[in-house]
């Protein structure tokens, strides 16, 4: 039961398959035009987000939940940013690590296994706190708010995308999604859901500013249509690598995620907070 609650456990046994399904970006895409592949909208959510702030090489990011260090990477070589990347999965860890393209970029990036709720850091480590689909893993976000303003130098950001809920889930709605919500748990990980105005609010009362927030759900949407495709075209893959009941699981995840997208429970944002 505790490996249930463990997100470091669960991504240590998903991360080969998911990258058969997601491609290296573990995050949704950012689809500007039909034209759009899943690999250019992962990384158009990335020119998305980055682009709320001036990313310059003097820049020092922490990556809060790096997954296997691509946004990291990419982040890098457009910017020359120094990059901190932490994630409690150590199978992420040493993936990322190895994805390093060189002795240079060895030098300004590093990854380690670490709680982005108590990363270890001195206070002002940090000007930018990138947060890319991992704050709904975590269930304290007043603890994990609190964590982001010490880590950052006076006038520095977070930048944060993430899937949050449209309106606060009642109990007719639990009761009537039970399994849906069941699936997305299993496939990726047990998390808490937030709406954007808790977020706002969690950030104004830990101390920052100048929050800035927009639902992106109509260009992220599109990706499901992909996840769902890269399972049917990898099927043999992933059940080599995860077996076939968890394969279906995934199915039925995604499918569910598109319900409650569709029902108006669930959207997207990417957000923005000045210390």
């Amino acid at each position: 039961m505790k490996r249930y609650f463990d997100i470091g456990y669960h991504y240590n046994t998903v991360t080969e398959g998911w990258r058969y399904i997601f491609g290296d970006n573990f995050h949704f895409g950012y689809f500007k035009t039909p034209e759009d592949n899943l690999d250019r909208a992962t990384d158009n959510l990335i020119d998305e987000l980055a682009s709320l702030c001036n990313l310059e090489s003097t820049t020092k990011i922490l990556d809060a939940g790096c997954g296997i260090g691509t946004p990291a990477i990419y982040l890098n070589q457009k910017y020359g940013s120094a990059i901190t990347g932490v994630s409690t999965s150590s199978k992420g860890i040493s993936i990322a690590g190895k994805q390093l393209p060189n002795e240079d970029a060895k030098k300004s990036i590093c990854f380690m296994v670490a709680d982005m709720t108590a990363t270890g850091f001195p206070d002002e480590s940090f000007d930018v706190v990138w947060v890319m689909e991992s704050s709904h893993l975590v269930k304290d976000k007043e603890l994990l708010m609190k964590e982001f303003y010490r880590l950052l130098k006076p006038g520095g950001y977070v930048l944060l995308a993430d899937v949050m809920l449209s309106k606060e889930i009642n109990t007719v709605i639990r009761l009537k999604s039970f399994f849906k919500f069941i699936y997305l748990h299993y496939a990726f990980g047990r998390g808490k859901l937030e709406t954007s105005e808790y977020y706002v609010f969690l950030m104004r009362q830990t101390g920052f500013k100048n929050i800035y927030s927009k639902n992106i759900e109509k260009e992220a949407e599109g990706t499901l249509d992909w996840w769902e495709n890269n399972i049917i075209i990898n099927w043999t893959y992933l059940v080599n690598i995860m077996n076939q009941r968890r394969v279906n699981m995934f199915r039925k995840a995604i499918k569910s995620l598109r319900y409650f997208f569709g029902q108006g429970i669930f959207c997207y944002y990417i957000m923005k907070a000045e210390k």
